[in-house]
């Protein structure tokens, strides 16, 4: 495919610095916590220590600074302490849309918005067997230019009572660039490490921006990307017999020349190119806005070898085996209009946003072994798309209460959304019935369907849709100067087997001194089964011998609604529900200091996972009692567990400037976050006296056993032209937990270091170098290596097992 197709311990200085005698601790800028924001509140503006919840504020400028080659999603987890994200190699769909999410959730229960407007979610499902969300399909934020990005509100809290579903953990809002600033900037770099491909990440990427004047007052801001990353691998040596013997039985003299390396998986290669336009355009006393976002992204990733002497392989084709890639080519687009402004005495706002994300899979270097020498060695398995149309109508106004200022806002909602899957060529899936003629082989089945590939048959085919009425109400009441208490109420309505919703909030910030403030909120929430998690289904078959009988066995994830999954105890899925707990303070004692630290307890009931794989005599005389063949091995989704989470943020910054060493801005961020399982679904009565354990231990540690701890201390200090961004971020250790609990591993903890160095060479021209783990740290290696595959021989992390990643960067301010 051608993208022309489509258009150690930490370096800190805190103590140090914050207590030299040499410094003056007057900072010219307002500090952060004071930036207006938009996120949480509606008409009446506040800042970030005046919000009753907790809300963090990234500047696009630390975007920039902190980018070195990664995607969005990474700089937000190393500037926001409870937000994580995992890099995932080798799982097709996650090492693209890696799982991401706040306080211990997944990305499902993370709201996004982009300028305050719900952003459309990918098609691409979270089909991870070690997912908190299988089959969830969140919003993927790398396909948002960062060049575009003006600043981001990270709110974290419960607030579906504001916002609607999703938004259980919190809201991320996108706020676009709307001035006329131009920049310009063009970056490569590489990881460090041991290639065995040729390749380490070698990486290059362009981003601008420009804000033009348009009329009388508006703006209209561009901004475009390019990227070109090549994969980055990290495997081990596989062992055994890779050929068949000689006809006299001794090993092929190719087994000792021959590629041992063939586990390919790791970071992708990709390319894409990504565009944003943001509108502001005054029209008499109303205004006129728009934004749009676009993307165009191809990538491949390896998976683990195929040997010669498998029946995955055809001799004819890849006499010494093969390493099949899965492909993607994905296009995104959304975009928005609306007119604001007055409506008598009320502040109105009408927007319309559609957004659609299609995804067209498939396969390279691969094989259907059951075609045959006649087998193609390339696919495109199937297709996805999810589109989502919303429309709002919101109104704010500002009353007096006697004497205490009062806010009202009130709005409705329309959305339309809907998924589909399409199969696509057919010789992926289809059974092509070929026996092997000769060899160790002879007179037995190939395998079928493409190998390292997720393929869809015509009878997986989803296509479902939904529509989703909404309106809420909004108050906040300035009781006194000092003391501020907000509530908000929700009711939704979906069409489906979500059903009608009632959610509702309660906040409060009260001013213990002029420095010193408590806050808390109430709230429950809920997330919308996804219309994936409803309709997704994926089928493979293997040719099993049964009693000398050479059979085909369907290992499938089928549909709640299906005969199978109904007569597998299958139900319609319900929504997620939350209460949400927090109490926290702010402190802002000095000047240039501020300090917040929020307690939170997040009870999630009816989360959705998937089954394990349900097979044996039980299930296949269940399936035969209703008329299938028995033959089958499945999975579905299902409201399986109910969980808590409950941990603490701490976030601090001082900035400061001095006489003659420069200007220092000092952050720290820690998060404390522990889930546990509070219940669990029985098995369903058609399983009842099986034995079947639907959601074993490993499954259950996917939910509690994620790093205890984070924290990210960081400094920036700058010097005339000269900038220093410094960051360390720890990790706690990380638990592998199995079904046999002797074969558990815990592997420590860790710090990542992050360095930028930037020179100011003109007023217009800056220069950096930097890296992203600048000390090559890797996870601890795993007691027992996988040399059946070959995959890495480190053990789980949440930063990955790539090494250090190094670049160089110029940019341009116009």
């Amino acid at each position: 495919m051608k993208l022309s197709r489509q258009l150690s311990m930490g370096l800190s200085l805190f103590a140090v610095l914050a207590t030299s005698p040499a410094f003056a601790q007057d900072a010219d800028e307002e500090a952060p916590s004071g930036e207006i924001i938009v996120t949480g509140s509606r008409g009446q503006q506040r800042t970030v220590l005046s919000s009753p919840t907790p809300i963090d504020v990234i500047d696009g400028d630390d975007l920039a600074d902190r980018s070195g080659g990664q995607q969005l999603r990474d700089v937000l987890s190393q500037l926001v302490p409870s937000f994580q994200s995992t890099t995932v190699g080798s799982s097709s769909f996650n090492s693209l849309t890696r799982p991401a999410g706040l306080r211990g959730l997944s990305g499902v229960h993370v709201l996004v918005l982009v300028n305050g407007k719900r952003r459309h979610n990918s098609s691409i499902i979270d089909f991870n067997t070690g997912a908190t969300s299988a089959g969830g399909n969140p919003v993927d934020l790398d396909l948002i230019p960062a060049s575009a990005i003006q600043r981001l509100e990270v709110l974290r809290d419960g607030a579906s009572a504001q916002y609607g579903s999703d938004a259980i953990a919190g809201v991320i809002n996108i706020i676009l660039k709307s001035d006329t600033s131009g920049f310009a900037s063009i970056e490569a770099g590489q990881r460090y490490g041991t290639s065995y491909t040729g390749t380490d990440g070698e990486t290059v990427q362009f981003a601008i921006s420009k804000g033009l004047a348009i009329g009388d007052g508006g703006t209209l801001h561009l901004s475009a990307e390019a990227k070109n990353s090549k994969p980055t691998v990290r495997n081990g040596v596989i062992t055994g017999a890779l050929y068949f013997p000689l006809a006299n039985g001794a090993p092929d003299p190719r087994e000792l020349t021959a590629n041992r390396r063939t586990y390919l998986g790791g970071l992708p290669e990709i390319k894409e190119i990504k565009l944003a336009e943001n509108l502001v355009l005054p029209i008499g006393d109303a205004e006129f806005y728009s934004d749009a976002t676009f993307a165009y992204r191809e990538a491949e990733v390896g998976q683990a070898g195929r040997r010669p002497n498998s029946n995955q392989n055809v001799i004819e084709i890849f006499p010494d085996g093969f390493t099949p890639f899965y492909t993607l080519a994905e296009t995104d687009f959304q975009i928005t209009g609306g007119f604001r402004g007055k409506l008598g005495e009320w502040n109105a706002d009408f927007s319309s946003t559609f957004g659609r994300n299609y995804a067209r899979n498939g396969a390279d270097n691969t094989v259907n072994a059951s075609l045959g020498p006649q087998s193609p060695t390339s696919f495109d398995t199937f297709s996805s798309e999810f589109q989502q149309w919303t429309n709002n109508l919101d109104f704010t106004r500002g009353f007096m209460l006697g004497n205490s200022p009062l806010q009202v806002s009130a709005g409705a909602e329309y959305r339309w959304e809907s998924y589909a899957t399409r199969a696509l060529d057919p010789e992926s899936y289809i059974n092509g019935g070929y026996f092997y003629p000769t060899g160790p082989l002879r007179g037995r089945p190939a395998q079928v369907g493409a190998q390292g590939a997720l393929v869809v048959t015509p009878a997986d085919e989803a296509d479902i849709s939904r529509n989703v009425l909404a309106a809420y109400i909004d108050l906040a009441l300035d009781v006194t100067p000092r003391f501020l208490i907000t509530a908000a109420g929700r009711f939704e309505h979906y069409d489906d087997s979500a059903g009608s919703v009632w959610s509702g909030k309660v906040s409060g910030r009260y001013e213990l001194t002029d420095w010193l403030s408590v806050r808390g909120a109430f709230s429950n929430g809920f997330r919308a089964p996804a219309l994936a998690q409803q309709a997704f289904a994926q089928t493979s078959t293997a040719i099993n011998n049964i009693n000398g009988v050479f059979v085909p066995v369907e290992t499938a994830v089928v549909r709640v609604s299906s005969p199978v999954g109904l007569a597998l105890g299958a139900s319609p899925l319900k929504p997620e529900k939350s209460r949400n707990y927090s109490l926290g303070v702010t402190l802002e004692p000095a000047a240039g200091f501020s300090l917040t630290i929020d307690a939170y307890q997040i009870d999630l009931d009816d989360r959705i996972t998937s089954t394990g794989l349900l097979t044996g005599t039980g299930v296949s005389n269940i399936l035969r009692a209703n008329g299938f063949s028995g033959n089958q091995a499945v999975r579905y989704f299902t409201n399986a567990v109910d969980t808590r989470t409950r941990g603490f943020d701490v976030v601090a910054a001082y900035s400061f400037d001095t006489v003659s060493a420069g200007s220092f801005r000092t952050t720290l961020g820690f998060n404390y976050n522990k889930t546990t399982i509070e219940g669990i679904a029985a098995n369903p009565r058609q399983l009842a006296g099986l034995g079947l354990v639907l959601f074993d231990r490993r499954s259950q540690s996917f939910f509690t056993e994620t790093p205890r701890t984070k924290l990210i201390l960081g400094l920036n200090w700058t010097l005339d032209d000269v900038s220093i961004n410094l960051v360390n971020t720890r990790y706690d250790k990380l638990s592998s937990l199995q079904n046999v609990p002797s074969a558990d591993e815990t592997f420590g903890a860790k710090w990542i270091t992050d360095v930028e160095v930037s020179y100011k060479v003109t007023d217009f021209m800056r220069v950096a170098i930097g890296a992203y783990n600048f000390f090559d740290v890797y996870p601890d290696r795993t007691a027992v290596p996988n040399t059946t595959f070959g995959l890495p021989p480190f053990g789980a992390s949440v930063f990955g097992n790539y090494g250090g990643y190094y670049y160089g960067r110029v940019s341009f301010d116009f």
